[in-house]
């Protein structure tokens, strides 16, 4: 089963050496979806630790299969952090469905949204959504019952196509972009500044921080990738690359997903660090060790210690009857500690992390 890797570097093989992000991005999300869909969920995800454990060491907990608890309305506060959130799958046309938001406690809730971007910070706390009725972004304080109303009038026809979400780590900054509309938006939006400015198309955003922190974006062409740092000039990997994780604590360590580029297919089984600070400099390349047998890499997602960062592994295979699960991965030894398993046939997003 090829990867999203492989998809997006098949359609990069039929053209030649020219900007193929437009057509990369909207295509291969519109697969990744339909792949996802066939084996575990079709999922972007990712999670992390609680903000007062983000940068400990993470400590892997004894996994067990979750119970199945009944699912009540979400109530308008009063909510621990979010685990993950996911929608079962339907038959086609199913334009509007139910979310099941499970929380850090084993609570699990229904939460309605309208169709386009959700997301959700790396703590788990805020949630980020598209509400038609409004015509925006609005961003929910799960435990005070908080809501912002993001500094954007967007239409529903700008999330007709492919879209994404990122969200600072406090919620309050945040990229939503969009592909294969009648409206593509690609903003930066500053909630609490009331402020929002339009980005480059085609450039993927991977990072946004609070404040005036950087905001990191990517654009892979067919043999290599570009990494933009907003007020610096963009960097050039010698790779084809995709999946990458959020800065790190440290504001300048970016992990992505790789593998031996000679070998066809190529199998994506390693984690490169790079210094966005020094131009892309690799500061390690290691092997991911300890997955389940049969689940392979698929998605970065936010860090959970100074060193370790969320793997999203997926089977190989649906028929194996492996359920995709979310790893912390030591980005200097490979070694991975598994967190929990993922819920759901369908769409899943967790905390951290684009969808």
């Amino acid at each position: 089963m090829n990867t999203l890797r492989d998809d997006l570097r098949d359609l990069a093989a039929q053209a030649p050496d020219v900007d193929l992000a437009a057509r990369a991005v909207q295509g291969a999300r519109r697969r990744r979806s339909a792949r996802l869909a066939g084996v575990a969920a079709a999922v972007v995800c990712l999670i992390a630790a609680g903000s007062a454990a983000l940068f400990r060491s993470y400590e892997p907990p004894v996994v067990l299969t979750p119970p199945d608890v009944k699912a009540v309305p979400l109530p308008a506060k009063g909510v621990a952090p979010v685990e993950q959130l996911y929608q079962e799958p339907c038959e086609s046309p199913c334009e509007r469905r139910e979310w099941r938001l499970v929380a850090r406690d084993g609570a699990v809730y229904t939460f309605d949204a309208d169709p386009g971007p959700v997301a959700v910070t790396p703590d788990g706390r805020r949630i980020g959504y598209f509400s038609a009725k409004q015509g925006t972004i609005l961003i929910r304080d799960l435990a005070g019952g908080k809501i912002w109303k993001a500094p954007i009038d967007e239409p529903e026809k700008a999330f007709e196509g492919e879209y994404a979400l990122r969200l600072s780590p406090s919620g309050l900054r945040f990229i939503v972009s969009g592909w294969g509309g009648r409206k593509e938006p690609n903003l930066l939006v500053d909630v609490e500044r009331g402020t929002s400015s339009e980005l480059k198309k085609g450039w993927f955003p991977v990072s946004v921080a609070d404040g005036n922190g950087p905001v990191v974006l990517v654009k892979p062409y067919d043999k290599i990738t570009q990494v933009w740092v907003l007020g610096r000039k963009p960097f050039t990997i010698q790779d084809f690359a995709y999946d990458f994780s959020p800065l790190a604590s440290d504001g300048r360590s970016l992990a992505r997903l790789t593998g031996d580029t000679n070998q066809r297919p190529r199998e994506i089984d390693s984690i490169a660090t790079i210094d966005v600070l020094r131009g892309g400099q690799e500061k390690a390349r290691v092997r991911v060790t300890g997955l389940r047998e049969g689940l392979n890499p698929a998605w970065l997602g936010a860090w959970v210690s100074e060193h370790q960062v969320m793997v999203i592994a997926v089977p190989e295979r649906v028929r194996d009857g492996v359920p995709a699960a979310v790893y912390a991965v030591d980005v200097r030894t490979g070694v991975s500690s598994e967190m929990f398993a993922i819920r759901g046939d369908g769409v899943m997003v967790l905390p951290g992390v684009v969808r």
